[in-house]
């Protein structure tokens, strides 16, 4: 397994000298929950009987010069405390001084994550980090791995006693249907309001019930003869889409998510239920939105419109982090999208498009 940076590869006993020099630093293994090693025989040892026991602790070597900077690696449980389902491995790791802050553990880690996809049936991972080695929570949310909110104590680990440990995981069969499409000088026709991004929960459900009250309403309900403003709704479509644009700079819907979404009182974003434009008169009342020209990730969530947000949710803090081959296009925004007429049916279709480079 290797990037142009580095390779994950078994254990050898040649690698004694060079796991001594960067096991015994004091800084390392106490971090990690294991003593420093106190001479080569025992790193010796420990390449033997602990990393090379089963075939799932790699070693993580450096293209450029060769060597060995750390470990990689997941297996069962054995006697730690970590609250696991059954059968669920745990990742560890380490990443020796000289290279922290590198990206090399993130880069690493991502790696083994794609070797257990694509080459065993493992549901789930679970992991944790000492909470006053927070560096290592963030390589694991940066794969993907989430807080399931437990605090565990481990005293069989080296210097554990009384230090809290926080547990993440990572469910690796989420499975999310999704398709790369082309949009191209595409503009989104629709209704369009102002809402502080802590109000969102509240009030974009509210839009969505004007949209109903103003047009759905007389022309599908009542039988009205459609006036312009919804005869232009029904002819572009109004209501497949919805759209979040902002005035905020050098940010996209991403970076958004956690910073604002229920939080910021002070920023507004706009909401567009919309359709694409197809052309004609456009009505008082309606706007137009030009939207990023180029390649789309097309999610389709399962569940209907009363799993959308768990399965949005999902998506953000989940399914990104675990495919980081997409990558948000700078200064975008995504859209939900919508399909069907039943919308408490679990067959309803929906999901997120998100622009990528």
């Amino acid at each position: 397994m290797e990037t142009e940076r580095i390779l994950l590869r078994p254990w050898l006993d040649s690698d004694a000298e060079t796991l001594f020099k960067y096991a015994s630093d004091p800084d390392v293994g106490p971090r990690a929950g294991w003593p420093p090693h106190k001479s080569v025989e025992e790193s010796l040892e420990v390449i033997r009987n602990v990393f090379n026991k089963d075939t799932t602790t790699w070693a993580i070597v450096l293209k450029e010069t060769g060597e060995v900077i750390g470990a990689m690696g997941y297996g069962a449980s054995c006697d730690c405390k970590m609250p696991t389902r059954e059968g669920e491995p745990i990742v560890g790791y380490w990443v020796a001084k000289p290279y922290w802050n590198k990206g090399y553990c993130t880069e690493a880690l991502r790696l083994m994550l794609d070797y257990i996809r694509t080459t065993t049936d493992i549901r789930s991972l679970l992991c944790g980090h000492f909470v006053d080695n927070p560096a290592s929570g963030r390589v694991m949310e940066k794969c993907g791995f989430v807080p399931t909110g437990e605090v565990c104590y481990d005293e069989t680990q080296y210097m554990g006693e009384g230090r809290p440990i926080r547990v993440l995981r990572l469910e690796l069969k989420l499975k999310m249907k999704h398709e790369i499409i082309e949009l191209h000088d595409v503009q989104i026709i629709g209704m369009a309001k102002k809402i502080a991004f802590n109000e969102a929960k509240e009030e974009c459900p509210k839009f969505w019930g004007e949209y109903v009250e103003k047009i759905i309403k007389p022309v599908v309900f009542e039988k009205q003869a459609p006036n312009a403003f919804q005869k232009a709704a029904f002819d572009n479509g109004v209501g497949e889409f919805g759209l979040c644009t902002c005035d905020i700079p050098n940010h996209n819907c991403a970076t958004c998510w956690e910073a604002n979404f229920g939080a910021c009182g002070k920023n507004t974003f706009t909401y567009v239920i919309g359709g694409i434009y197809k052309g004609g008169e456009l009505p008082e009342g309606m706007q137009l939105f030009p939207i990023h020209s180029g390649r789309w990730l097309k999610m389709h969530f399962e569940g209907g419109m009363k799993a959308f947000q768990e399965q949005y949710e999902k998506f953000h803090k989940e399914w990104l982090p675990a495919h980081p081959e997409y990558k948000w296009t700078p200064n975008s925004c995504c859209m939900e999208w919508y399909q069907g007429t039943d919308i408490q049916s679990p067959d309803y279709q929906c999901g997120v498009m998100m622009p990528i480079n």
